[in-house]
């Protein structure tokens, strides 16, 4: 017994010194430095909106931090008891994950992609569009708290993540991903990248989004569609059978918020006709990863052209249905399964586990419900509002607390685990970008005007 614990305790040092490097060789992968001190906005109470006290009198909030909090639109949220308890369990969820990908962020710049808790290994397969998927809900925690340690590592990340593209060499103003599609999708990967950058208050960060939609616009085609393969005669299917429900709507949504920063007629027709085509394909083949990533695009696209009217009717089309795909508390076959999404709505896809995925669906329909704020419409609103509560609370069930990882070792608990998000209520495994969706599903909700009360 003492040789076991002996070898135990010899391997999980080993794994602690072993560097990014020695994972790209094929090694033991590494795990994250020491965690660092945490933003407050993460951790727990909110600072005030006062001068800080001295450090002498117990305090080490800096002054700015305080007054950049204050200004930011969690200051909103400084009183949670004038707010539902959905909200209050969103705030803390956002909190817990924001903190969970900072700490998971290391040195240089990447985050840990993974991580199985039973066995405390970090798990293989990094992926660059997760890796940037992270980076994006870092980047939207730093804005929402107004947190500069976020910020910096969020900056640091979304750089990191630009070294992956290069200039056109025929078109200096275009940042082209360097990794061939069937590593890592380009369009994917671009997309996510932009909006990563927009989220970020750097001009130069800026320019180098509308370089990643200027590669944008290269695979946008005359018809509306958005080529996500490398080249015309690349078969989807087989590079990335998924990626037609998937990186279409991220194009279209990081054209959309480029084309609020800066707009351009070839931003609006490009979305225009991607609009037109993507509602007449989703008609065809209807799914709910498709609806979800594509109701985030219209919704962006309709404040950004003046409340475009096919963009709004698309977004409410698809959201009506994607409704329809949620398991309720009366048909689930697993009480855990309440608020989560099936892929569609044939029977056959009732019966599959849902997972993280149903945090993207939640967050649609929270965008959806932003939208019937302008619109307006009150049916919708509250149809909306309550299937993404619904969503949101499956979402964070997935999200490990100090109460779910009570069972492992404390310090292994606080350092890899509190805040983390497992894949499935089944599947506990650990990966970047299901925290990152679930952290994005919350920040699209407390800035909804869904957070504050249903009506």
């Amino acid at each position: 017994m003492r040789l076991t614990r002996k070898l135990f305790a010899v391997s999980v040092a080993t794994l602690g010194g072993l560097s990014f490097a020695a994972f790209a060789r094929g090694q033991v992968p590494p795990v994250p430095e020491e965690p660092r001190a945490l933003p407050p906005s993460v951790t727990g109470a909110l600072p005030r909106p006062t001068p800080p006290v001295s450090p002498a009198a117990g305090t080490s909030v800096p002054s700015a931090s305080v007054a950049e909090t204050a200004a930011a639109p969690i200051a909103r949220f400084h009183d949670l008891s004038t707010f539902p308890p959905e909200t209050v369990q969103a705030v803390y969820s956002m909190r817990a994950g924001a903190a969970w990908l900072y700490r998971m962020n290391q040195a240089n710049g990447r985050f840990l992609y993974g991580l199985n808790p039973a066995l405390r290994m970090p798990l293989a397969g990094d992926n660059d569009f997760r890796q940037a998927l992270a980076a994006l809900a870092l980047a939207e925690a730093a804005r929402f708290t107004g947190e500069q340690e976020l910020s910096a590592r969020a900056t640091q990340a979304v750089m990191v993540l630009l070294t992956l593209t290069k200039p056109d060499p025929s078109d200096p103003t275009c940042r082209v991903p360097e990794a061939p599609s069937d590593r890592c999708n380009r369009v994917g990967l671009a997309a996510v990248l932009a909006l990563a950058a927009y989220q970020i208050p750097d001009a130069k960060l800026h320019a180098e989004a509308e370089s990643l939609c200027a590669f944008l616009r290269k695979q946008c085609c005359p018809n509306g569609a958005i080529n996500h393969t490398d080249t015309p005669t690349d078969d989807p299917g087989k590079t990335d059978p998924e990626g037609a429900c998937t990186y279409p709507g991220l194009a279209l949504r990081a054209i959309a918020v480029s084309h609020r920063a800066k707009p351009e007629a070839w931003k609006r027709d490009a979305a225009m006709r991607a609009t037109v085509y993507y509602r007449s394909t989703f008609r065809a083949q209807p799914t709910a990863a498709l609806a979800a990533t594509l109701i985030h695009g219209c919704v962006e696209f309709y404040f950004a052209n003046g409340k475009d009217a096919a963009s709004r009717d698309a977004a409410f089309e698809m959201a009506d249905w994607l409704c329809a795909c949620q398991h309720t508390r009366a048909d689930a076959r697993v009480a855990a399964w309440a608020g989560g999404f099936k892929a569609g709505q044939a029977p056959a896809q009732a019966s599959l586990e849902p997972g993280v995925e149903s945090a993207t669906c939640a967050a649609a329909l929270v965008a959806a419900a932003k939208l019937t704020r302008q619109v307006p419409d009150l049916a919708r609103f509250n149809k909306y509002r309550a299937a993404a509560v619904d969503g949101l609370a499956f979402a964070r069930g997935l999200q490990f607390t100090e109460e779910s990882a009570e069972h492992f070792e404390r310090a292994f608990r606080a350092r890899f685990l509190t805040g983390g998000v497992h894949l499935t209520p089944t599947n506990g495994l650990l990966r970047v970008d299901a925290t990152a969706l679930v952290v994005d599903a919350q920040l699209a909700f407390l800035e909804s005007g869904a957070e504050a009360r249903a009506e």
